[in-house]
């Protein structure tokens, strides 16, 4: 009747392990089941589960187990249970260690009597069982072997017991279940490495397509690494804030999730032409048309000036005041344009006026007539704040509608799943004044208003945009403050990063040394919460 108890409750751990097989997250507790299970279907008084170290020359004590002395079983003690080599100094296979030859051969050995053969070397147990009044005798190695026969690690147990607590052999029952439990916990490791191995994959095909898409404009490289590498920094210090964040515990794979959406959120601007990109004035397009303007201008003078010559040969001093003040007029305007083109000051109704009355500039000269400007060059000098066209803006402003198609129709794993609603959600604004899908404040989840502020402050203080300078510390603060006055990014998030010091921290590393001035927290957030 004994027998048939301990064989259902074998059954039933059996069992157990099958489903923690799938479903058990963490390895070492599987490990631990494992091995628990071995010591006690062999009856042994003392088990190792060693696993092979990543560099691959040494078995690494994982746990350990010795009933008679009463050490649980429990994770080893590294001071006290050493990794075991399995090469010597000069490169060669150590093989007459007992786990270290079941190692290398791959194959399930099992002694009767340590003591009582030479095969392996006995030394290193004896001068255990020595320091800890015990006997090693019987003991069997069992390799935990992948699908293509690769060692991932050894399970040892040392001493089967008998029903009267005497050691015996270990038969070919207990050697047949310790080699099923050791494949076990070899697909448990395997499926591990192979989950970890794809994440890594995906991690790093991540980063190679964000670093394409800042290489892809010479201005703005290190854009996205600095704004996923803000929002990881911003998401960790929310996470351990008690004061103004106490409802907020982000488990590891809601912060990877985050990580991931900060590296894609600019993933759609793959499709976004250079020339928009990289337009530094209001005239370029492949080359800064103001060049051309120039060059145009000093026709249109050469022309003024052989008029004036002209009139000079029949001594018409009016004409020819006439015509040198135009020629300084044309040059004023020149510098005008010159500095409305590299300007990055919104336009005044004067400075519209002007660039008008320039475009409608013409002069006659035998028969020809010359202007200055072009309907297309006034157009984009008229544009009155930033460089960008309507229709180039709105081509700008596709990427996080495109970032939300690609991220979406990629198969992200579950604890994933928000990758596409935080990368694509970062010109969203709190009061639904923001881009692609117009998204109010009850839609935006505090991920996607993390990637926000990140992607903002980056922008304002960042010194290698064609377009503007970097913002000082307080220029960046004066914008973020007025838009959370104005309800577009969250307050909270902001109170953080200004009490916690986090944005010099990030100042520190990023910023140049003449961006960082001194700023009063408290006078900023009065901005916004007043």
């Amino acid at each position: 009747m004994k027998y048939n108890v301990n064989r259902i409750d074998h059954i039933e751990k059996l069992k157990k392990i099958g489903i923690a097989l799938s479903v058990e997250e963490d390895i070492d507790e599987f490990f631990k089941m494992v091995l628990e299970e071995a010591i006690s279907y062999t009856n042994a008084d003392a088990g190792s589960l060693y696993r092979i170290s990543s560099d691959g020359k040494y078995l690494d004590f994982t746990f350990v187990c010795t009933i008679s002395k009463k050490i649980s079983l429990g994770r080893a003690d590294t001071v006290k249970w050493p990794s075991v080599p399995l090469y010597d100094n000069k490169g060669n296979r150590k093989l007459k260690n007992f786990v270290s030859y079941v190692a290398h051969t791959a194959r399930t050995v099992a002694v009767e009597d340590v003591y009582d053969q030479d095969i392996f070397d006995h030394s290193g147990t004896k001068k255990y069982d020595t320091a800890n009044q015990y006997h090693s005798k019987s003991m069997v190695g069992v390799p935990m072997l992948n699908h293509e026969n690769d060692v991932l690690g050894v399970i040892q147990l040392i001493n089967a017991l008998d029903r009267d607590n005497k050691i015996i052999p270990f038969n070919h029952r207990h050697i047949s279940m310790v080699e099923s439990l050791a494949s076990q916990a070899a697909i448990a490791l395997t499926n591990k490495a192979l989950i970890a191995g794809l994440e890594n994959l995906l991690y790093q095909f991540i980063k190679s397509i964000a670093d394409a898409i800042d290489r892809k404009s010479k201005y703005t490289g290190g854009h996205i690494s600095r704004v996923a590498t803000l929002t990881e920094m911003i998401a960790r210090k929310i996470h351990s804030d008690k004061y103004i964040f106490p409802e907020i515990n982000f488990s590891d794979n809601e912060l990877q999730e985050l990580v991931i959406a900060g590296w894609m959120h600019d993933v759609g601007k793959i499709t976004t032409p250079e020339n928009i990109i990289d337009k530094a004035t209001r005239m370029e397009t492949i080359f800064d048309r103001i060049e051309l303007i120039a060059t145009r201008f000093a026709l249109v003078k050469k022309v003024i000036e052989n008029d004036i010559i002209k009139a000079s040969i029949k001594k018409d001093k009016q004409t020819s005041r006439e015509l040198t003040v135009l020629l300084k007029k044309i040059d004023a305007d020149l510098d005008f344009l010159s500095e409305i083109n590299n300007s990055n000051r919104n336009l005044c109704e004067m400075d519209l006026e002007r660039i008008e009355k320039i475009a409608s500039f013409s002069y006659r000269a035998e028969n020809k007539i010359y202007r200055l400007i072009t309907d297309d060059e006034k157009r984009n000098l008229l544009i009155k704040n930033g460089n960008l066209l309507p229709e180039e803006l709105t081509k700008m402003q596709e990427h996080v509608l495109i970032t939300h198609e690609m991220l979406s129709r990629l198969t992200f794993p579950k604890k994933f799943r928000n990758v596409a609603l935080y990368a694509s959600s970062h010109h969203e604004k709190l009061n639904g004044k923001g881009y692609p899908f117009h998204l109010r404040a009850e839609e935006l989840p505090l991920q996607a208003r993390i990637i926000a502020i990140a992607d903002i402050f980056e922008s304002l203080t960042a010194s290698d945009r064609p377009y503007k300078e970097g913002k000082t510390l307080g220029q960046a603060f004066e914008v973020l403050a007025n838009w959370a006055s104005q309800g577009e990014i969250d307050s909270r998030i902001l109170d953080l990063f200004l009490d916690s010091g986090l944005f010099m921290e990030y100042a520190r590393k990023y910023l140049k040394q003449d961006q960082i001035d001194k700023i009063d927290p408290a006078l900023i957030k009065k901005k916004y919460h007043d």
